[in-house]
């Protein structure tokens, strides 16, 4: 009988610990979460250098945000402009003098317009906490294309690192560098007017 006593008093304090533990880890995962989303919020003016591996290719390039726009521009291998905003986009390749307006919504556009703008775009997305870093994971689908995303976070400093964006056919990968908070940009930088025609 005391064997039995002793048994289950080991086995509650195990289950206490086990729960303990999980809720503490479900605690953790939710701060990192929240954190990410005030970050997010946060960056209301942003510029970064990115280096973009997809596949086996390499390109360098600059993003930049303001208010409700972003703009991405490729500088190596190719010159290329990409404007963006919920609805509107704007392609430009400055080297062909080739301007094309599309809608961001079916293109991988509209991840980086919901990752900047869409307060409710990570909402239920599951955190990976490792130890200097975390990312958080999620499925989301364009124009019937399944990607799975992560989006790194460092900790300390706490900043924006990664992006990689996976399907069958490819993997993307932006390294975000050299992050500057007060790029004092211009409303014009984000112009969606032809430049072709100015």
């Amino acid at each position: 009988m005391f064997l039995k006593k002793v048994f289950s008093i080991k086995v509650i304090k195990l289950l206490f610990l086990f729960v303990f533990l999980s809720f503490s880890a479900v605690s953790d995962e939710n701060n990192r979460l929240k954190n990410a989303l005030t970050y997010l919020k946060n960056l209301d003016e942003f510029s970064s250098s990115f280096l973009q591996i997809q596949n086996t290719d390499v390109s360098e390039g600059s993003i930049f945000i303001k208010g409700d726009r972003l703009r991405i521009e490729y500088t190596s291998p190719t010159n290329l402009i990409f404007i963006l905003k919920k609805n509107k986009g704007m392609y430009f390749n400055k080297e062909l003098q080739e301007v094309e307006y599309f809608n961001p919504k079916n293109t991988i556009g509209k991840f980086f317009i919901d990752l900047f703008h869409n307060d409710n775009f990570l909402s239920g997305s599951k955190v990976t906490i490792k130890k200097s870093y975390f990312y958080i994971q999620k499925e989301i689908q364009i124009d019937e294309v399944i990607y799975e995303i992560k989006i790194f976070f460092e900790e300390k400093p706490f900043q924006l690192r990664k992006l990689e964006i996976v399907n069958d056919a490819e993997i993307i990968t932006f390294t975000i560098l050299n992050l500057n908070y007060n790029p004092n940009l211009n409303e014009k930088f984000f112009s969606l007017a032809n430049p072709l025609l100015s």
